[in-house]
């Protein structure tokens, strides 16, 4: 089975989120997604509100018989952690890509026992608009890796950064806005009088 790994900071999940998803559930037999916390970020809400507006997405996504679950069972903030949670759920001979921002390409070296880590998985490498993916990066990837890809898809430029800073739910889908509005989140004291 051909399994993606996506694991997100979903701070908040945005229409990106939603592009990515539909890319990866036309590309592979499953895909995991879940809510992380990312030991290299602070976030500006709460893993499990974080994780129940990465449900909301999905359901958004409106599929039926999807390819596509959310599976915080195996969300560690150490991959390979979740890499060793996801064969005992589905088995020693998946097939596993990990999902990863490819702006965070240059770091995954420094990862948690990053050897051990990629040595038994491709990885995918998604476009981000303003970060250039170096081709010594993806060599060295494929080096340490089963191999790695860039994702051949059009990303909107919308980050979680980007909501955070500005506000602008035009890059929300609607469950996911409405459960922002009603949680309060993201809107410090100030902005919030």
């Amino acid at each position: 089975m051909n399994v993606a790994i996506f694991g997100t900071s979903a701070d908040p999940p945005t229409i990106a989120h939603k592009t990515i998803l539909n890319y990866l559930g036309n590309n592979y037999d499953l895909v995991a997604v879940y809510a992380s916390d990312n030991p290299f970020k602070s976030h500006g809400s709460n893993l499990s509100h974080r994780s129940r507006m990465l449900e909301l997405l999905i359901d958004d996504l409106n599929l039926t018989d999807s390819n596509i679950i959310h599976c915080p069972d195996i969300s560690d903030n150490r991959t390979i952690y979740t890499i060793e949670k996801a064969r005992l759920k589905w088995g020693e001979n998946l097939d596993l890509t990990i999902v990863i921002g490819g702006d965070l390409a240059p770091q995954i070296f420094t990862w948690y026992q990053a050897q051990k880590l990629w040595q038994g998985v491709k990885v995918l490498l998604i476009p981000r608009k303003g970060y250039t993916i170096q081709e010594k990066v993806i060599e060295n990837i494929n080096n340490i890796s089963l191999g790695c890809a860039i994702a051949q898809c059009q990303i909107p430029p919308f980050s979680s950064t980007d909501y955070r800073n500005n506000h602008d739910q035009g890059v929300l889908t609607d469950k996911v806005k409405t459960y922002i509005e009603e949680n309060c989140l993201y809107f410090d004291e100030e902005k919030s009088a």
